[in-house]
């Protein structure tokens, strides 16, 4: 006992604190687009867009979080006066500020709305690309999982915090008003940018291979027959987000729930998705993956029919709660499975952010999808059609052959 204890004080000594700060404030302020979880929807619907029309915008605005792997790659591969991270950075945070407080004074037109969403999403994807790209060049074994401990929970805070602030301050300011305050919070990442000592590097020869990696990383994809499988797998898995907007809708118009006990269901969720990662890694990580991604798939099928008994604010705090355990149990099996097939390919960083890339494209689908049914089906029917459709992905995994 008395050795491991000292063996963690001694990694985290090896810790540096610039980026240990620069860290915890990224990630936090990742979490806190929860102050805006609930006032954008209700925007949108206010301006006058249907519910199906609030499904496109949501899901389109999170297109920038599609080209992670560019945003990086162009980082690596083009410094500026000598460094790859803080200009980017610093280009990155007033982008996020910029997108959310034109949010607040542009015209309420579609095209304005969304190029204002566009510019914010683009800023904070971007930060968080070029941040991991300080931890990964700084840290070790002994390292890593800490740096990683401590981004997930500074976001986990932020997101816990911000789901009742954000419902909150719907109910009591213009929504425009919280965008704009929203604008002003990634202004603090510049502090801890510029608090950030970067050295000048000498090594420009990454271009080539910034290249040749995404070449083969997409050539793996279409001749490992598994990738192409496990891709596969990876939009199915993220079905569940088809009736993400209507649900919301559904929560606030039908049953009367106020903007402040909708922003506590977030924070209710994010609670349950903290104690469903000490569930799972304390009782199914010594799972074969190939199993784990089975009892993946039936919780996801079980917490979307699960929706169907939202009936009171008693019944929703049960069922988002659990919806939080059960999608953190879910979504581990995928992060593992994605980890190993890209494991000793020699482009594993490129071949995994790809595998990302292609879950946040089928993120984005299953919105623009789900709003489009929800212009002729009933919540109930389209909760239904999207648990059916995850089903699919019983039959996909049993063709893998190389996860067991």
């Amino acid at each position: 006992m008395s050795i491991d204890l000292g063996n963690t004080r001694e990694n985290f000594k090896s810790l540096q604190p610039d980026i240990v700060h620069l860290t915890s404030v990224v990630y936090f302020f990742q979490g806190c687009l929860g102050i805006v979880g609930i006032a954008l929807p209700l925007f949108l619907r206010n301006m006058g867009f249907s519910v199906s029309k609030i499904a496109y915008f949501t899901s389109i605005m999170t297109v920038p979080w599609l080209f992670k792997i560019i945003y990086g790659s162009i980082s690596d591969a083009y410094p500026i006066r000598g460094k790859r991270r803080k200009p980017y950075l610093l280009f990155y945070a007033v982008a996020a500020s910029l997108g959310w407080l034109l949010l607040s004074c542009v015209p309420a037109k579609w095209w304005w709305l969304l190029l204002a969403a566009l510019i914010a999403q683009l800023g904070f994807a971007g930060t968080d690309v070029v941040t991991d790209g300080i931890v990964v060049e700084h840290s070790d074994e002994k390292t890593t999982q800490i740096y990683q401990s401590i981004a997930w929970g500074a976001r986990s805070v932020g997101a816990l915090l911000t789901g009742v602030m954000g419902g909150y301050l719907a109910a009591h300011l213009p929504y425009r008003v919280i965008f704009a305050v929203m604008g002003c919070l990634p202004l603090i990442i510049l502090i801890a940018v510029l608090n950030y000592q970067e050295n000048v590097c000498k090594d420009l020869a990454r271009r080539d291979g910034f290249l040749s990696s995404l070449v083969k990383s997409f050539k793996l994809l279409f001749t490992i027959r598994d990738l192409g499988l496990f891709c596969i797998i990876l939009f199915i898995s993220t079905l569940s987000g088809m009736f993400v907007v209507p649900l919301f809708f559904y929560l606030k118009e039908t049953l009367g729930f106020s903007e402040l006990f909708l922003g506590s269901l977030s924070s209710i969720t994010w609670g349950g998705a903290i104690v469903g990662c000490f569930l799972y890694l304390k009782f199914l990580n010594h799972l074969p993956l190939k199993k784990a991604l089975y009892l993946a798939f039936g919780i996801g099928v079980v917490s979307i029919i699960s929706c169907l008994a939202i009936r009171s604010q008693l019944s929703s705090i049960m069922i988002y709660f659990m919806g939080g355990v059960l999608g953190y149990i879910g979504i581990l099996p995928l992060m593992s499975t994605a980890a190993k097939l890209s494991h000793k390919t020699g482009v594993e960083g490129s071949l995994f952010a790809i595998l990302m890339s292609v879950h946040n494209i089928g993120v984005s689908s299953s919105g623009i999808l789900g709003g489009w049914l929800f212009k002729w089906v009933s919540i109930e029917q389209l909760i239904l059609m999207s648990a059916a459709m995850t089903c699919a992905g019983f039959f996909v995994i049993a063709r893998l052959k190389t996860v067991q």
